[in-house]
């Protein structure tokens, strides 16, 4: 995970952008009457964020074509999303572009590895309809993470995956994600999650739930295979110069220049594992 800091615009504003836009002029009116009602939903969406509590804020899961808010249905108000803040030729475009613009180095925070290409809502729009174009509840995603992940709601604090605007600190200077060598033939890797003991207990299961959700193991798994493919002339030029522990200093390197960009990127882990692994620094590469 990649952490990002939080966007600023207003979401009244932003919700205001969008409705402008629609010709039909009943349905602006109703939905003009709700910008207050979603300002309220914005700033309660933050407050449980900041406390790690998004999993308390109850669903809606009322039908596409009923009332949801005021008198407007679901669908109504998820399509000042999906037409008027995604559509090309909408004024909103440009906070959308702005919003997908801010993801670290263009990649997914949630994967780290993907390329961000659309906005994912973190609470799902058919669940949160109030909060389909509040800026906080919109994150850069790869297509991968947007569409693979769950629509289920967390129940638990346990539950929640991390968000990128909110989840900081230990969740991203501390290692949580590590990988072993498969002895297979080629060298396969196997990742996952072993958070610091002194966590406590909800922090260590949103990392997991994380890593799940996210289908993280099998992802990064593919993107080793390839890394590791790679890696066989190199590998093989050291032992030829410097034997296995050539191959292991080398490797090492490449750990800790990888730790010290992320110390949770599947590259750090992979490159750890490695290391370590007499078995492959002696020929398992080849």
């Amino acid at each position: 995970m990649r952490a990002m800091i939080a966007p600023n615009e207003d979401p009244q504003e932003v919700y205001q952008t969008c409705v402008n836009s629609i010709t039909d002029g009943d349905l602006r009116i109703r939905l003009n009457a709700l910008k207050n009602v979603i300002g309220v939903a914005a700033s309660d969406y933050h407050q449980r964020a900041t406390a790690k509590q998004l999993y308390t804020l109850p669903p809606n899961d009322c039908g596409n074509e009923d009332i949801a808010l005021g008198t407007v249905t679901k669908k109504e108000l998820t399509t000042v999303y999906s037409t008027h803040m995604v559509g090309r030729a909408k004024p909103a475009r440009a906070i959308y572009d702005s919003l997908l613009s801010r993801a670290p180095l263009g990649r997914c925070p949630f994967c780290g590895m993907g390329h961000a290409s659309t906005l994912d809502h973190y609470l799902p729009k058919t669940k949160y309809p109030q909060l389909s174009v509040v800026p906080l509840n919109l994150v850069p995603s790869c297509k991968d993470c947007n569409t693979g992940k769950s629509i289920a709601v967390s129940s638990t604090a346990g539950d929640q995956s991390l968000h990128p605007y909110y989840d900081h600190q230990s969740f991203v200077d501390e290692q949580w994600l590590y990988a072993e060598v498969m002895h297979t033939a080629p060298a396969t890797i196997r990742f996952y999650v072993q958070a610091p003991t002194h966590w406590d207990d909800i922090s260590k299961a949103r990392v997991q739930s994380h890593f799940r959700d996210f289908k993280l193991a099998a992802r990064y798994s593919v993107e080793a295979s390839n890394q590791i493919a790679c890696l066989r002339d190199t590998l093989s030029r050291y032992r030829e110069l410097l034997g296995a522990e050539g191959v292991r200093q080398h490797l090492m390197i490449e750990a800790q220049a990888n730790y010290r960009q992320h110390s949770n990127s599947w590259q750090t882990a992979m490159f750890q594992a490695l290391a370590i692994s007499d078995w492959y620094c002696d020929r398992g590469f080849l």
